[in-house]
């Protein structure tokens, strides 16, 4: 068993690590693939609730943690005015890449999502794919608290969290069992093989560490990664909550990018819109 006491510096330098060893080869990955539909129903979703959620017109949009720019460049591509950043410098470079290759010009940076120092700024804030790994609750409320700042009035916040009570075929409430995942990815000249599993789980504090091990057949070889990420467990409730105290209003959860709002306890996502 693992101690309830969070080390923060080896938490966002396990993330660092994890994301740098990857950053290159999920860009090159995304780069030869045809299509991505998961990118684009993220992106259809992100429209519809700008439009019916938001009280005013979303046309400048905050991404506080980037990755390799999926949201902050493919809405870029639908005329948003785009700004992002990210905690891992390798994963801003990826970023810019997409955004060069999409022939764009963005702001992005490297940056920590609970150190965000804008006031009123923007239409739309996202917080995609990051607040379970965030070190402590905290940290989650210091982002939540910044991004509200960030927020123009009647602006929309976006954030999502895994379901830890979710039993799909890849989820993570099978991982918690005790479940060993292994999913593979592959395009034109890149083949990717990652398996993971929990190794520590602390069910008092609802976390955990994912130990995950990646194999990866790319142009300049074989590749070989083995890292450790730890995850929060949030439940729908603990979002709300969350939410409210931060200031945020209408608070509304949308199972796996559905728009029909929901528990949706079978989900793999849940995904929070509020507004300021």
């Amino acid at each position: 068993m693992v101690s309830g006491l969070v080390d923060r510096e080896a938490v966002l330098k396990s993330s660092r690590s994890y994301y740098a060893n990857r950053a290159f080869y999920y860009d090159l990955l995304a780069q030869r693939k045809d299509r991505d539909p998961a990118t684009n129903k993220e992106l259809d979703f992100l429209e519809r609730v700008f439009k019916n959620q938001a009280t005013r017109s979303v046309r400048r949009v905050l991404d506080v943690a980037c990755g390799g720019g999926r949201h902050v460049v493919g809405l870029a591509r639908r005329g948003y005015e785009c700004v992002g950043q990210d905690l891992t410098p390798d994963r801003v470079a990826m970023a810019r890449a997409r955004a060069k290759r999409s022939g764009l010009s963005l702001p992005l940076s490297q940056g920590d999502a609970t150190r965000l120092h804008y006031a009123s700024e923007f239409d739309a804030v996202l917080a995609l794919y990051i607040l379970f790994l965030l070190p402590s609750d905290d940290d989650v409320a210091k982002c939540l608290r910044q991004a509200h700042n960030s927020l123009r009035r009647g602006g929309l916040f976006v954030c999502n969290v895994f379901n830890p009570f979710s039993s799909g075929p890849r989820s993570l409430g099978r991982l918690i069992q005790g479940q060993r995942q292994v999913v593979k990815s592959r395009a034109p000249g890149i083949r990717m093989t990652e398996t993971s599993r929990f190794q520590d789980i602390d069910p008092m504090h609802g976390w955990g560490w994912l130990s995950e091990s990646i194999v990866i057949e790319a142009p300049d070889g074989p590749h070989a990664f083995r890292d450790r990420e730890r995850l929060r467990f949030f439940t729908y409730s603990d979002i709300i909550r969350m939410l409210e105290d931060a200031g945020f209003r209408e608070p509304a959860c949308y199972p796996d990018w559905m728009t029909s709002p929901r528990r949706g306890s079978e989900a793999e996502w849940l995904v929070f819109t509020a507004r300021k």
